[in-house]
Formats: C-alpha cells, sequence, structure tokens
C-alpha cells in the first residue's frame, strides 16, 4: 500500500469538498482532483497490479508537454536545503526509456516555480527521487506533473505516494457567492473569446496558453455548468494564443466581468496582435475606471480604444490578464468570465441606462447626471488613484453631485442600476 493524505483540488471548489497535503495515496475520494491539460487525462483507478490499492491513472495523448496539475491546502516547503527532496513511485508499461517532469509553481517567498525531468527505464513500479537543490521557497502551492516531457507517442501511466516535505497552510482565497450573469446578446454579433454557458458559435481559436492559471472552478451550484478562469496576482498573469491572427474588425466592443477579491488594487486586460509585429494594447482596471471588489462587474470598452493604441484589429492574436502594472506586488484573487467581442453595446442589449448626460462638465461645484430612464440605483465616484470618494443613492432619472469638496482633476462616476447593470462615465473638476 501507499501512503497516506493528500492535496486540494486542481479547482478551487466552491462548495466545500476537503481539501488535503502531501504525501497523496490516492485512498480517499477527494484524491480524484487532478486537473488535465494538453489533452491528457487523469483520474484516480484501482492499481493494475493490487486490487487493494489506489493509483492516480495519467494518459497522454502525445503532446511534448501535456499532464495533469493539482493546487495544494498545504504549501511544499522546499526552503531546508537538507529537507527538500520529492519522492513518488510511478509506473511505467515497458522498459522503454521515457522522459517525464515534476513542477512546482506559484511561490511568492522565492523562486516562483522549479522543477526537475526524471526518466522512467523499467517496466513496472520504479520509486522516483528528486532533488530539487538549494535556494529555494517555502510555499510552493500548485504541483504539476507532466506525462511526456518530448517524448513522441502517447501512454499510460500510474502514480502513487506523492511525498515531500509539507509547510504552512495554504491561505484560504475569497470565492464569488455565486456564477457571473449570462450575457444577453445575439449570437450572430458575438465573438466569443471565453465563455462556456452561451454555447457561441465564433469563438477564439486557442493554440496555447501561457502564464500561470489558478483554476477554472464552476461557480454554479446547480446541475447547470457555469465556469469561470480564476487569477492569483501574487504568482503571475495568464493569457491564451493562437496559431495566426485573426481578423475581428467586425466587432466594436470588447467586455468581460470581473469579481476581485479584497484588496484586489486592479489588474491589466490586454489585447495583443500581430501585424508586422506582436504589440501588446493595455486596458487597466483601477486606471481607466475604478476597481470594485467583491461584487460581479462588467466592462465594456470600445474597440476604438485599443485601436488607436495600435491595436491591429485585422491580426488580433493573443489575449491575456495580468497584475496590474505587471507586478505582482499588486496581488490578490480576481475570477473572470464571459470575455466577449461584440458587433454592439450589451448596454443596448440590456436595454438599461441607454442614454444619459453629465453637466456641466467640466464643473467648480455641481455635476448633473441625467438619463431617459427611472432606474438609477446608486452613484460612486472615484478619483484617479481608484478611490471611492462619494457614494450617492439616488432611486431616480437624476442625481446632483457637489463637487465643491474635491480637488481639481479626473473623476469617474460609477452608475448602477436596480437591476444591478453599471456604466462609467468621466467627470471633470476644475
Amino acid at each position: 500500500m501507499r501512503k497516506i493524505t493528500l492535496l486540494c483540488l486542481a479547482f478551487i471548489l466552491p462548495f466545500g469538498m476537503m481539501a488535503q497535503e502531501l504525501p497523496l495515496d490516492f485512498e480517499v475520494p477527494e484524491d480524484n482532483a487532478f486537473a488535465p491539460f494538453n489533452g491528457a487525462t487523469s483520474a484516480v483507478v484501482v492499481d493494475p497490479t493490487d486490487a487493494t490499492n489506489n493509483v492516480l491513472e495519467l494518459t497522454s495523448n502525445g503532446a511534448p508537454f501535456d499532464g495533469a496539475s493539482i493546487n495544494m491546502s498545504t504549501f511544499i516547503d522546499l526552503s531546508d536545503d537538507t529537507n527538500n527532496t520529492m519522492t513518488l513511485q510511478f509506473w511505467t508499461p515497458d522498459a522503454t526509456t521515457r522522459t517525464h517532469l515534476l513542477k512546482l509553481e506559484g511561490a511568492t517567498n522565492g523562486p516562483a516555480a522549479t522543477e526537475l525531468y526524471f526518466d522512467t527505464t523499467v517496466a513496472g513500479w520504479q520509486t522516483v527521487t528528486l532533488d530539487f537543490g538549494p535556494n529555494l521557497a517555502d510555499d510552493y502551492p500548485k504541483l504539476v506533473l507532466f506525462a511526456d516531457a518530448n517524448n513522441p507517442g502517447t501512454g499510460i501511466y500510474y502514480i502513487d505516494d506523492i511525498t515531500g516535505p509539507n509547510g504552512e497552510v495554504v491561505p484560504i482565497d475569497p470565492i464569488p457567492s455565486g456564477p457571473a450573469p449570462v450575457p444577453n446578446v445575439p449570437d450572430a454579433e458575438v465573438y466569443s473569446i471565453y465563455n462556456d454557458s452561451n454555447g457561441f458559435s465564433t469563438t477564439f481559436p486557442v493554440a496555447y496558453t501561457f502564464g500561470t492559471l489558478s483554476g477554472e472552478p464552476d461557480l454554479d451550484p446547480s446541475a447547470t455548468e457555469n465556469k469561470a478562469l480564476k487569477f492569483n496576482f501574487g504568482v503571475a498573469g495568464w493569457g491564451q494564443g493562437e496559431g495566426g491572427p485573426d481578423d475581428v474588425s467586425a466587432y466594436d466592443f470588447v467586455s468581460f466581468d470581473y469579481w476581485a477579491g479584497v484588496g484586489v488594487v486592479g489588474f491589466d486586460f490586454v489585447m495583443i496582435s500581430n501585424s508586422g509585429g506582436v504589440t501588446e494594447h493595455k486596458y487597466q482596471i483601477s486606471i481607466q475606471e475604478p476597481v470594485v471588489n467583491e461584487a460581479w462587474t462588467k466592462v465594456e470598452i470600445p474597440m476604438s480604444y485599443f485601436t488607436n493604441l495600435g491595436f491591429a484589429d485585422t491580426a488580433f492574436f493573443q489575449w491575456k490578464v495580468s497584475p496590474l502594472n505587471d507586478s505582482v506586488d499588486n496581488n490578490g484573487i480576481v475570477y473572470m468570465d464571459n470575455v466577449l467581442l461584440t458587433q454592439n453595446s450589451l448596454s443596448t442589449n440590456r436595454n438599461e441606462l441607454t442614454s444619459f448626460s453629465a453637466f456641466p462638465n467640466p464643473t467648480n461645484r455641481i455635476w448633473n447626471i441625467q438619463t431617459n430612464n427611472t432606474n438609477i440605483q446608486t452613484v460612486e465616484v472615484y478619483n484617479a488613484l481608484g478611490r471611492l470618494v462619494k457614494s450617492i443613492n439616488v432611486n431616480g432619472a437624476e442625481v446632483k453631485i457637489d463637487a465643491s469638496n474635491l480637488t481639481n482633476g479626473i473623476y469617474l462616476a460609477k452608475i448602477i442600476s436596480q437591476a444591478n447593470n453599471t456604466q462609467t462615465i468621466k467627470l471633470v473638476k476644475q
């Protein structure tokens, strides 16, 4: 039999399954938590050599780097140079020399990632011992097994008894209470970059990913699946790319929904084109509009914002989400869903706040905000640093905002409707 206890799910589970720590022996249901990637599959099964034992079955599809990953509830601690060895049992079907890879990711107290290749050279079970070396971190929360590291062909492997030094308990990440709203937009008007709820016909042809994604949890407690992307900006950003640039010039808006945990100061949403060269173009939450914490918030950006920065909408190549100003010091947990390009404004499709005005703007004393609908619930005013300076309950079609006690500069007014939809306008105090 092969050792005990375990780790957390590859995706943070929103509804409370028990998390585990090393060693992993795959003898409890929660061990079936590895998330496969690049076409691999993984599952806990009965050991083919011992019917009383359970193991992880990892099946390669022949891709150069395919495998499965799992997020820990207890950090893997490799900071002690005298105790930074990990071991595992690894079964292969024959004596062909095959190369595999064990990688640890996500540390903040040292090198963010560390990895070691290893070979299997016998048919059946083999004990693999990996000494990761000195000067490493004490807080690796993610373990990744690559079934085939540049091996040709496919293979079925079994893994058991993953052991190593545990560290402190991984802090529990914030989790939204539910999924983002499902978009209400005609299929013919949408180019879907990320959405698993609507079944849009035109989608971003993902060929590869880059950076570190912290999970893709299902945030819907019902039988209906509604996943979201999860980012830990204290570790890294994450993005996707395609094999060749795509023409998205038929779409006039870029939109997404996000949920930011407490303490998140902002992040970068980046559109990347490749027309005679790869160029990145940022929309910064906290700079272009204030960050909202602990609530699903829809962001809608005119495509012209990106094209004015130099984005080639005939050569859409990659997209990514990064910590604010690409600094992991701007850390925190953010979830994102419904990343879409649309031909028409989603606010128009919602028929919410379709016409409003602010006057005088600039002002030295009072801004008047009016809308043709009587459904404004609140208006929040933020300064250029993203700090909330005024919050006004409205419940009507018009509101007056006293700017006399504000310093001169640019402000953002976030209009929140009774249906909890939002729009943001720029205000100037002079």
